[in-house]
């Protein structure tokens, strides 16, 4: 994937106050609660507020079309572990990849 788009995708989950990993009920959730906070019927005294909305439909049409074109495994790699359990393995003392590995 191009550097651009993926600046792209960054910028739209922190439009839509998401971390760095997210399903797609949180990224729903986060664009419903997104339009109920900025929608121009809620906002009428704000003069921004068609721009903002535009730009939150954006960012969802950008991370549900990504989501929507994720392959995604659904079995064990050869190790018997899922993606980041393997990452965590194999990186996790790595001062550039470590980090605190979700439960």
């Amino acid at each position: 994937m191009k550097q651009d788009r993926w600046a792209a995708i960054d910028r739209a989950r922190r439009l839509l106050g998401l971390t760095e990993k997210a399903s797609r009920n949180e990224i729903r959730s986060a664009y419903m609660k997104a339009c109920r906070l900025n929608h121009p019927d809620k906002n009428t005294d704000a003069e921004d507020s068609e721009e903002r909305m535009s730009l939150i439909n954006s960012a969802y049409r950008l991370l549900m079309e990504y989501s929507d074109n994720y392959r995604m495994s659904f079995l064990p790699n050869e190790d018997g572990m899922d993606d980041e359990d393997w990452w965590f393995y194999h990186f996790g003392q790595d001062p550039i990849w470590a980090g605190e590995k979700e439960e």
